[in-house]
């Protein structure tokens, strides 16, 4: 994300050679990428949900994965020469693949957590996420420095997505376990409230 936030538009104005305008465009499409792809990951999620709740799992690391590819293509590939509608495609794309990960895991996060406990677990969802947003932009700057540019550290910061599509991949083996422990508790919780009445 630091990539994205911080330094996608500079780069592809300076680096690619696209006009401010056209790097700010693009950045608009990502963000429309983005927009759609928080219904895919909400309505997608909730209807895989509804088979088998470790389908959302899959899709939301499927997607964050298959997202490193054409932000990866924008990256290295496009510039001022490349057709508008590729920069647009391609672009949009990218944020499609990005986006489902957020409401897909903010979801499974409800599901494994006791209500008790919820605001402790978005706390630190939130604090680790907006620790992420802070100091990524930092590292990506270190990478810039090591590499002596920003393409090669700017491929190496993609590699975040991929780690982060491992990971929610990884939750498909434990999503169900933790589900059904939850709903033990809380289903035990509720009998021992009935029986004190």
């Amino acid at each position: 994300w630091g990539i994205i936030n911080v330094f996608l538009n500079d780069y592809l104005s300076e680096d690619r050679g696209f006009s401010v305008e056209m790097a700010t465009t693009t950045l608009m499409c990502f963000s429309l990428g983005y927009a759609l792809g928080l219904v895919v990951g909400g309505a997608g999620g909730r209807f895989l949900y509804q088979i088998d709740n470790r389908l959302p799992a899959l899709l939301a690391g499927i997607t964050a994965i298959m997202g490193c590819f054409p932000l990866w293509y924008l990256l290295n590939n496009v510039d001022e020469s490349t057709p508008y509608y590729i920069t647009v495609a391609i672009t949009i794309i990218a944020g499609l693949g990005a986006a489902p990960t957020g409401p897909i895991i903010k979801a499974t996060l409800t599901n494994v957590t006791l209500p008790r406990a919820r605001g402790q677990a978005f706390a630190l969802f939130n604090l680790f996420d907006d620790f992420g947003k802070g100091l990524g932009p930092f590292f990506v700057s270190l990478l810039i420095v090591h590499f002596g540019g920003r393409l090669r550290a700017f491929n190496l910061g993609v590699l975040g997505w991929i780690f982060c599509g491992v990971a929610n991949l990884l939750i498909f083996f434990t999503v169900a376990r933790d589900e059904r422990a939850i709903q033990m508790a809380i289903a035990a919780e509720i009998h021992s409230f009935s029986t004190v009445d």
